[in-house]
């Protein structure tokens, strides 16, 4: 990259500004008040293979969860506290209709899944948490080196990164709202595949009985992405080309599953630029291999087999897991499974933004605290030791960003 890297996020904003949100006030102004996302969607963090570029879903379509090879882990409170907080919020606060989970082509984690030997640790130098991680779609491998042990390497991988989809599908079942939603009607499971290499996209449905918007709602889905296979992937394939044998992404974002603030539209981030996590309020919890491995799988692959040069942590305007945290009462019992808990990584800006800023209404409040929490969650990347190695080497370089939906802005701030 020629651009320097925060000049990059500002000149793609103002791309974005000029171009989309001034040009689209019947799209963004009821944004301003709220989000009422049909979708939420997970999928991988590659740099690849962002949804919203993919499936053309726009502002406010769909509440996005990004991760190392799309995975949902099972049911727990202890160690997939940024997933079920993620699903508890999509399906009992947004009240979506589907949940979609996408795999993809050449999909590096599934890669791994299939190149661990069970009991040894050789993925990644210096690994810490990416096979912990992947060893979700461990019933998927197995089932794939039973029935396809007489298929190469390769062709095993592209069948392991559906059932590794339908292996998340069945995990989404053992989350007591989702299995309620689904057994009533209001709530459809989808599964999906990207491939790039082909330019191809699929879908399928969990057993289940779907609710009455969600056939019309899959259909939207696979006519997004024929509109962007049409519009850009068959138009450059000196863009998609190169992608097929790998991804050397610049940056690493962490941004909000709000389905109002994709960095790949806010900042007009294109395939391969970056390797992309969103959940609740873009927090970055600190070193811990039993509560954050998601997060800490996401950032090791990141910096130490991606080698990116940037670390981005992204708030912003009107954010319901900020408000959460500011809401919650010190003592108080939890109304939510695991909401609280995943907030709580942000307490210390909480109790700041209460000390210094308590003449202030709560609104005021939780302008603060967006800017603050992305404070707290740069201060917790320095816990992870190969991150802290990058920026003392001056490898890497971490940077705060908010993005105001309200009022068209975008600022960072180095830590």
């Amino acid at each position: 990259m020629d651009m320097d890297p925060v000049a990059r996020l500002k000149s793609g904003f103002e791309d974005f500004k000029v171009n989309v949100y001034n040009k689209k006030p019947e799209l963004f102004e009821p944004l301003k008040e709220g989000q009422a996302p049909t979708y939420m969607v997970f999928g991988c963090a590659d740099s690849r293979c962002c949804p919203s570029v993919t499936l053309g879903l726009q502002p406010g379509e769909a509440f996005t969860m990004r991760n190392i090879a799309s995975m949902v882990g099972p049911y727990d409170k202890n160690k997939y506290t940024g997933t079920g907080s993620a699903i508890e919020y999509a399906v009992c606060a947004l009240k979506v209709s589907v949940i979609v989970v996408i795999g993809h082509s050449r999909c590096g984690g599934i890669k791994a899944l299939l190149s661990m030997e069970e009991g040894a640790r050789q993925l990644v130098s210096h690994c810490h948490f990416v096979e912990d991680w992947v060893r979700i779609g461990l019933p998927a491998k197995r089932k794939v080196q039973t029935e396809c042990k007489a298929l190469p390497f390769d062709a095993q991988c592209s069948v392991l990164e559906k059932e590794a989809v339908n292996v998340s599908l069945d995990n989404l079942k053992t989350y007591p709202f989702v299995k309620e939603g689904v057994e009533n009607g209001s709530l459809k499971l989808v599964g999906a595949h990207y491939d790039f290499v082909n330019g191809k996209f699929e879908t399928w449905d969990a057993p289940t009985p779907p609710p009455s918007k969600a056939v019309d709602a899959v259909a939207r889905l696979k006519t997004g992405f024929q509109n962007f296979k049409i519009d850009v992937y068959d138009k450059k394939p000196e863009l998609f080309e190169p992608l097929k044998e790998g991804q050397a992404p610049t940056f690493m974002v962490f941004a909000c599953a709000d389905s109002r603030c994709c960095p790949s539209v806010t900042l007009r981030l294109q395939p391969g630029e970056a390797f992309t996590i969103r959940n609740i309020a873009s927090m970055v919890g600190p070193y811990d291999k039993t509560k954050y491995t998601g997060i800490g799988s996401a950032i090791e692959y990141a910096v130490c087999a991606l080698k990116v040069s940037c670390i981005v942590v992204i708030g912003h305007s009107r954010c319901g897991g900020i408000r959460a945290l500011l809401s919650m009462q010190d003592g108080a019992p939890n109304n939510f499974h695991f909401v609280e808990d995943w907030v709580k990584i942000c307490y210390a800006a909480k109790k700041k933004v209460q000390i210094e800023c308590k003449a202030l209404p709560f609104d005021d409040q939780c302008s603060v605290l967006e800017r603050e929490a992305v404070n707290v969650s740069l201060d917790n990347l320095m816990t992870y030791p190969f991150v802290k190695e990058g920026v003392a080497s001056g490898k890497l370089k971490l940077v705060g960003g908010h993005y105001d939906f309200v009022n068209g802005k975008f600022e960072t701030w180095t830590r």
